[in-house]
């Protein structure tokens, strides 16, 4: 063997030990996926694989036939800090989820790797992309959303990369997509990025879907979609873009989903023969599109979901929107719109919800919307719609909620709503609207919000109320209510979750449907009616009760001393009535009152002391003889604080009323003093309660697959 063989040997062996050491398919000797993984498992801190001796269960482990991990799933392992190349140590991985740990980096070696096609590192505490990724030969989804990467520019990666995910991350100025164009998903969205939408965007001839929601991307929407032949969604929504919608993109023939709301796209909504073939999400909400909603919209017979909502439309709605056979949901609200609703609309056999709020439209309902009986949603408030309401809308089984305040509307509620079996809340108020409450309403076991204020309803306060075991909220204000207030009221409201300021909006989901209707407090606002008698001793067995108006009516009597029992009251207002004697002592225990409002009685003695009452305006007890905080007035030594009724052998109660006669001069002072103030509060107070759809913006996603532009049931005063 000559010198040159051996030199030749000699090399090649350093050569392969060198590239072991770098690369190891298996660096500890281990033979088969349990030992790597238990391995694994002690450098990673994950303990739950000793718990059982049969892998084949191990959490997290999905093994193929031949008893090799083709991927694991360690999702909320608790894995920290540092992690290693696991696809290293288990050949056959072809799927890893690290998702929700806190994972700082990821060691990549920059071995070959040919197996793994799914990395998913999202909702981590990564500060940039791991090097080396390129390594990753096969890699089809790289999903790094959620971390706190900064940089914008993604390096190239494996050719075969088909979905980036780099949404909800620090990504500042422009951003650099290296020579990914085959990408299929290309996610950017919750970002800071800006500048105007890179033109590369438009050479990715693959894409599907591209998402650059919630940034700051700035001018007019390019026109550089003309190769872009497979995309399917596209949400642009959230950003500072202007222009109109270029033609190239109203041509792309796939386009399923255009969600480009929130931005400063204006001008005509301009449609050509052959625009949006594919649409079925059409989603323009909060621009400054103007002119007319075109006629050609009905050309759109894909189309599921129309959102035109908050921009500058004005003329009629287009009787052609009557073609739309599989629309599920229109939202033409907060516009210029006049005329009347087409007809036409009645053929939408699909239709689940019609938001028509905050325009000028006008006219008799129409009852032939009845057809429509997949409606769930019906929100006509705030227009000019006029004559009585529709009989036939009684027919709508599955409405959930129908919003008509407003308008013009006279005539009495029909009977035949008490068909409406799912119906969660009904708002009919600022009408003209007159007559009693229909008893066939208790049938509608399902209704949570009642509001009726500023009509001229009249006859006494239903008694049959109570059989409503799902309502949280009732608004009979400003009518012509009269009676007493029934004591069987003392049992509303048993089953409602109370509304807590303190956290988070939870959200209801019903059906289709999302609505806030935990953060609406329970209500019973009975106000500006002409009740008379006393307020029942029931009132405290309310205690779910949250909001209790009963302002300006005729009531009389004492402030019932149950009144403290109803523990969640956190706004009470009694003003304007023609109420005696001392505010009861328990009112002291209401620890959630924020409000309390007992101006204009004939209230006499000591407020009692508690740091609630102590704290509010002074207003709040103008017109009586009180004293005591927040009055300036002080109590004289003969005006004794209320008290609680004696529970002796005999029984009885005792009336406080010493020292009264040397506090009147006073207390007429004081009242004087604040009547401004309290006139002031009081018109602030007096807002009244609508049921509005929410602003279909931040916050709500759209998707092919799921409706997401929901309404929230929520007081509104726009």
């Amino acid at each position: 063997m000559s010198l040159a063989d051996l030199l030749l040997g000699l090399f090649l062996l350093v050569f392969l030990a060198t590239s072991r050491s770098q690369c190891p398919t298996n660096p500890s000797g281990i033979v088969n996926d349990t030992q790597a993984l238990l391995s694994l498992g002690d450098r990673l801190g994950i303990k739950v694989w000793k718990e059982t001796a049969n892998p084949g269960a191990w959490r997290g482990v999905e093994w193929s036939s031949d008893n090799r991990v083709e991927a694991l799933t360690l999702s909320r392992f608790n894995l920290l800090g540092v992690l290693p190349s696991i696809w290293d140590e288990l050949p056959s991985l072809a799927r890893l989820d690290l998702s929700q740990n806190n994972i700082f980096s990821l060691e990549v070696a920059g071995c070959k790797n040919t197996r793994l096609k799914l990395l998913n590192l999202s909702s981590n505490s990564l500060r940039e992309v791991p090097a080396n990724l390129s390594s990753l030969e096969s890699m089809e989804s790289l999903d790094l959303s959620g971390n706190f990467l900064g940089v914008a520019r993604v390096p190239k990666l494996s050719s075969t990369l088909r979905s980036l995910n780099l949404s909800i991350n620090n990504l500042t100025g422009s951003v650099s997509i290296g020579g990914n164009l085959g990408l299929e998903a290309l996610e950017l969205s919750h970002n800071r990025l800006s500048g105007s939408i890179p033109e590369t965007f438009g050479e990715m001839t693959n894409l599907m879907r591209l998402d650059i929601s919630y940034n700051k991307f700035s001018g007019d929407l390019p026109d550089i979609w003309s190769k872009n032949l497979e995309l399917r969604y596209l949400d642009i929504s959230s950003n500072s873009l202007q222009g109109g919608l270029p033609p190239s993109l109203r041509r792309l023939r796939k386009l399923s989903v255009l969600s480009a709301g929130n931005n400063f796209l204006s001008g005509p909504l301009e449609l050509e023969d052959g625009d949006f073939a594919s649409i079925e999400t059409l989603h323009l909400l909060r621009n400054l599109f103007n002119g007319t909603v075109p006629a050609r919209v009905g050309s759109l017979t894909n189309l599921r979901l129309l959102v035109l909502t908050r921009n500058r439309f004005s003329g009629s709605i287009p009787l052609e929107l009557g073609n739309c056979s599989n629309i599920r949901e229109i939202w033409l609200n907060s516009n210029d719109l006049t005329g009347t609703i087409p007809g036409e609309l009645s053929q939408l056999s699909h239709l689940q919800q019609l938001v028509l709020n905050g325009n000028d439209i006008g006219g008799e309902l129409p009852s032939g919307l009845s057809n429509c009986t997949e409606l769930i949603a019906l929100w006509l408030e705030q227009n000019k719609f006029s004559g009585n309401l529709p009989d036939t809308f009684g027919n709508l089984s599955r409405l959930l909620f129908l919003s008509l305040s407003s308008n013009n509307l006279i005539g009495s509620i029909p009977a035949s709503y008490g068909k409406m079996t799912s119906l969660i809340g009904l708002d009919v108020g600022s009408n003209d609207l007159s007559g009693e409450v229909p008893a066939m309403l208790q049938n509608v076991s399902t209704l949570q919000f009642l509001f009726l204020s500023s009509n001229r309803f009249s006859g006494s306060i239903p008694d049959w109320l109570l059989r409503l075991r799902n309502l949280r909220a009732m608004d009979f204000s400003l009518n012509r209510f009269s009676g007493e207030i029934p004591a069987s009221i003392g049992r509303l409201f048993a089953n409602v979750q109370l509304y807590n300021m303190s956290t988070t909006t939870p959200l209801v989901r019903a059906q289709s449907l999302i609505y806030a209707g935990f953060a609406f407090p329970t209500t019973m606002d009975f106000s500006s009616n002409q009740l008379s008698g006393s307020i029942p001793a029931a009132i405290g067995d309310l205690y779910n009760l949250q909001v209790l108006d009963l302002s300006h009516n005729r009531l009389t009597g004492p402030i019932p001393e149950p009144l403290g029992n109803a523990k969640n009251l956190s706004r009470v207002t009694l003003a304007s009535n023609r109420l005696k004697g001392s505010i009861p002592s328990s009112v002291a225990d209401l620890s959630f009152l924020t409000v309390f409002d007992v101006s204009n009685n004939s209230l006499v003695g000591r407020i009692p002391d508690s740091p609630q009452l102590s704290s509010m305006d002074a207003a709040l007890f103008a017109g009586n003889q009180l004293c005591g905080l927040p009055l300036i007035n002080t109590c004289s030594s003969t005006a004794t604080p209320p008290h609680r009724p004696r529970r002796d052998e005999q029984g009885g109660r005792e009336h406080d009323q010493g020292g009264v006669t040397t506090l009147v001069s006073v207390a007429i002072f004081v009242a004087a003093f604040f009547y401004a103030f309290f006139w002031t509060f009081l018109c602030t107070l007096r807002q009244p309660t609508k049921l509005v759809p929410s602003s279909v913006g931040a916050g709500n996603r759209i998707s092919s697959s799921s409706t997401m532009l929901l309404p929230s049931f929520l007081p509104s005063s726009s």
